[in-house]
């Protein structure tokens, strides 16, 4: 285990001295749920992600090249600007028409904010990656998904079935239902039509899940193979995204001040359409780009992510005047390095408080009266080593862009479709909690950690 600048940055060498892909293959099995044989493929990949082989294994064909065959589906389908940005405008489709659904114009509602998010944010999410047919096959996915996203952690501890037969029939019941829609979109999914080429279809969603779903049956995966990787991207796409959209908005609701400043900000990337009077998200990359939005999603980043980055040494290197041998594993924890006081504390507003503006700088500009005024700059102060939410270097995840555009877009909406009103903190089971909500223990290290307090809210819908 390590921490500091200096050390971390060692943690982020290059894949052929420190490999992450001993932590994906241990979601494979424990997650993926999938067989030996073909994890073995994985395994005695040696050739790295990168197009160009690690020396000494130039002549493995490329169909064997399993790690970087599936790095590039995810390069072209999840990372690029116009994947990511097709996914992102087809979750905000989603998630607007849940937000009209049981939500009367100008009436005040009560609900419990986290609850919601669970339903509504992860449901539009669902549909947008893998295509509405998954959950019409599997009425309860969400529920059970839910069950799996409490469990998700435990899973990969390696403990064996008979020590935590819940968490394994968990997995397995889940698993079913995404096998289920797996060999159903096989079977039906014209993949001569026009479909195949499309944004986006009913059976597998994006274009992202289709063609990794293509990739592995041509590559020689059995269907639990893929239905198991669609279950671990569902644990990827709710399960840090949910947590922090959730974060943010209560961040937001406890301080009326900053809710209105930030509903200035979204309200700027809106347009209403002068015939219907429809509100329409005009520019999105105006919104990704504002200021204090960045600064409140980066910050809510900051506090409630927790995994250890997890390296296999290849080679003996040094770490800290240390000599660590090759064949062991090298981790470091995302909150020792972003609760760093020297790193994140400024005065009057220490690492470990949430401050909205912990990430702006103020500089001066001319407006058009022509008067100096200071406006905010995004800025964050601090090394990729300082600061890894979505893990490092050649490792990050590469659904990260579309995470950063589906969180600020929920908020964005949220804020600027509702008139919210805090009600009260309580416990899950319903009863009033004496204090905030903090970040649930029992998610440490899972990545996105989730509140342990329900907050209820009223709100009145405004559009």
């Amino acid at each position: 285990m390590i921490a500091g600048a200096k050390n971390i940055s060692k943690l982020f060498s290059p894949p052929h001295i420190m490999d992450p892909n001993m932590f994906h293959t241990l979601l494979m099995d424990k997650h993926w749920g999938m067989s030996r044989e073909e994890m073995k493929k994985f395994e005695d990949d040696k050739t790295g992600r990168k197009k160009v082989p690690i020396p000494g294994t130039e002549s493995t064909p490329e169909s064997e090249r399993h790690w970087y065959n599936h790095h590039q589906i995810y390069a072209r389908y999840l990372s690029s600007a116009k994947y990511t940005e097709i996914l992102a405008d087809t979750f905000f489709r989603f998630f607007s028409e849940r937000l009209n659904d049981g939500h009367p114009l100008q009436t005040w509602t009560t609900v419990r904010l986290y609850d919601f998010m669970k339903n509504a944010m992860a449901e539009s999410a669902i549909k947008s990656m893998f295509g509405t047919v998954l959950l019409e096959v599997n009425p309860d996915l969400l529920e059970c998904y839910w069950e799996f996203d409490e469990v998700a952690g435990i899973l990969v501890w390696g403990l064996p079935r008979f020590l935590i037969p819940r968490a394994y029939k968990i997995r397995d019941r889940l698993h079913s239902m995404t096998k289920k829609q797996t060999a159903l979109a096989y079977e039906k999914f014209n993949w001569d039509g026009p479909e195949a080429e499309s944004d986006w279809d009913p059976y597998w969603g994006s274009r992202f899940a289709r063609e990794i779903a293509r990739w592995l049956r041509e590559a020689g995966f059995s269907v639990r193979s893929a239905s198991g990787h669609t279950m671990a991207t569902l644990f990827g796409l709710n399960g840090n995204t949910l947590p922090i959209a959730t974060w943010a908005l209560m961040e937001l609701i406890q301080d009326p001040p900053l809710f209105r400043r930030v509903r200035e900000e979204v309200e700027q990337a809106f347009t209403i359409d002068e015939q219907t009077g429809e509100h329409r998200l005009a520019n999105a990359e105006k919104l990704l780009s504002m200021p204090l939005i960045q600064s409140v999603y980066t910050e809510v980043l900051r506090m409630h992510i927790s995994f250890n980055a997890t390296r296999e040494v290849l080679e003996d290197i040094y770490i800290g005047g240390y000599h660590i041998s090759k064949g062991s594993l090298v981790q470091s924890p995302t909150q020792i390095a972003h609760y760093n006081e020297a790193v994140w504390g400024t005065d009057g507003h220490p690492a470990s408080e949430f401050w909205a503006e912990r990430h702006l700088n103020y500089i001066e500009k001319m407006n058009e009266e022509g008067e100096t005024v200071k406006v905010p700059q995004f800025s964050i102060n601090a090394r990729p080593t300082s600061y890894f939410p979505y893990g490092g270097d050649h490792a990050m995840c590469p659904g990260r862009h579309f995470a950063k555009r589906e969180i600020i877009m929920a908020m964005a909406i949220v804020v600027a479709k509702f008139d919210i009103e805090f009600v009260e903190w309580i416990h899950p089971d319903g009863s009033r909690s004496d204090r905030p909500a903090k970040n649930d223990k029992k998610y440490a290290g899972a990545a996105g950690v989730p509140p342990d307090r329900e907050m209820r809210i009223r709100w009145k819908r405004l559009w």
